[in-house]
């Protein structure tokens, strides 16, 4: 394939295209060459001290943004290399330590939450004068080092540090949303968001929401999240002792789900499914990897304190599946237990764009998910998975018979999955439409794409 070319015949290296607005037309033109010999310097804000998927994904865009065209800055929280975070294994260092590209800047960011109300405001005043200082000083330092645009998740000491610190220093900013639009947000983080120069909305779905919130579509862009699929191959990766552990003969099936123990994760609707499942194949079994973040105090807990985990040991006894269902807890060798699967289910509703879908299909396995949140945006129902109502456990059960009964559909699945996940579902394809939209938002020059 030829390398694009502007309308005057100079060549475009590594031409990017304008990145389609919510629920607006691909306009299909590029950036001109002058636009693309402007190098970008981005600073990212990471305000908690602990790491998250959100910050995960922020990771893997620093490390694919393409250095010659994108610097990248990032103000990070300093508590974070110090305990308690340090030896709780969940510090942002961890991640920021796998970036060695970017430019690492510590500030003061205030007290997190977990103590007592009085003591987070006692701390809070305490630390008052560093942060005011940090934040002034940050300001300075987007002016010198002739930052161009800030990039932040949608958390209140994120997306309302990046309107402060934009409005300071006089560049545009943007809100990377990662979750569902709603009144839980607080309000100062509302108001980042609300007041971005553009949001990057991990699906269509996460941006229909912030529409509704008064964003007009023009200014969200939705981004399908991207992984690095480098570890991910079926073919270099042995399931096999995986399947001996479970105790699984040949042609046992074995799906797996891979998700935080929450209740919008369904997984309590899938283990029901499940229960139809093993009345066809009584050898088949369904691992489920994961864990409750916070027990008892999470959402996933009943009216009488009952951990969800509890409630999921509970249903699996009540159904009589406790040598069919495996609450495998946290895995360090998910690519292997993907290895040795033969379906992956998913049935979580309100998920902007999970993660866990994506790593599956690049490893090779159908999707078995619901028509709800991002996934329908890239589980292709027929063609990558199958997809049914979130409300019906009927269908979710015929979905995984249906894969499990014929192996040849799923193995043709299992490769338009992979096929999927490696040509578009990629970081490096997240990373350019990410840098277009910097482009945009700086207002760099376009023009329209010849041919």
């Amino acid at each position: 394939m030829e390398a694009p070319t502007a309308g005057d015949g100079e060549q475009i290296d590594d031409a990017l295209l304008v990145p389609r607005a919510l629920d607006g037309p691909d306009p299909r033109r590029r950036f001109s060459p002058a636009a693309m010999r402007h190098r970008l310097r981005v600073l990212f804000i990471v305000s908690q001290p602990t790491a998250s998927p959100a910050i995960s994904v922020h990771a893997t865009l620093w490390r694919s943004l393409r250095p010659e065209r994108v610097e990248v800055h990032v103000l990070y929280n300093r508590r974070a290399a110090a305990e308690p975070y340090l030896s709780s294994g969940r510090s942002v260092m961890n991640v920021l330590r796998r970036a060695p590209e970017a430019r690492l800047i510590p500030a003061e960011f205030g007290p997190v939450g977990g103590a007592p109300r009085g003591e987070l405001l006692a701390e809070a005043v305490r630390a008052a004068p560093a942060t005011v200082r940090d934040l002034a000083g940050i300001a300075r330092h987007i002016r010198r080092a002739g930052i161009d645009v800030i990039h932040a998740e949608e958390g209140s000491r994120n997306a309302f540090y990046a309107l402060l610190l934009a409005r300071l220093a006089r560049v545009p900013y943007l809100v990377h949303f990662h979750s569902q639009y709603g009144d839980w947000m607080a309000r100062l983080s509302r108001l980042g968001v609300t007041r971005a120069d553009a949001i990057v909305a991990v699906s269509s779905w996460t941006g229909r929401g912030i529409q509704r919130a008064g964003v007009p579509s023009e200014r969200i862009f939705p981004v399908l999240n991207g992984i690095d699929a480098a570890h991910l191959d079926p073919a270099d990766i042995d399931g096999g002792p995986v399947r001996d552990a479970f105790g699984l003969a040949a042609g046992d099936p074995l799906v797996v789900s891979v998700a935080q123990l929450v209740h919008w994760k369904r997984q309590d609707r899938l283990i029901r499914a499940f229960r139809r499942v093993v009345d066809v194949h009584p050898s088949a079994r369904l691992v489920l990897v994961g864990t409750e973040w916070n027990p008892p105090a999470d959402a996933g807990a009943d009216a009488d304190g009952v951990t969800f985990t509890a409630q999921l040991q509970r249903l699996i006894a009540e159904l009589g599946l406790e040598s069919a269902v495996v609450l495998a807890g946290h895995r360090s060798d998910v690519p292997r237990l993907l290895a040795a699967a033969d379906v992956f289910a998913l049935p979580s509703v309100g998920d902007p764009c999970p993660l866990a879908d994506i790593e599956a299909m690049a490893m090779g396995l159908p999707v078995v998910a619901v028509q709800d949140g991002g996934a329908p945006e890239f589980v292709q129902n027929g063609h990558t998975g199958l997809l049914s109502s979130p409300e019906d456990t009927d269908r979710l059960a015929q979905n995984l018979l249906a894969l499990i009964d014929e192996p040849e559909r799923r193995r043709d699945m299992g490769r338009r999955a992979r096929d999927h996940a490696l040509g578009y579902l990629n970081a490096r394809r997240m990373a350019d439409d990410v840098e277009a939209v910097y482009r945009l938002v700086c207002g760099l020059e376009t023009e329209a794409a010849s041919g």
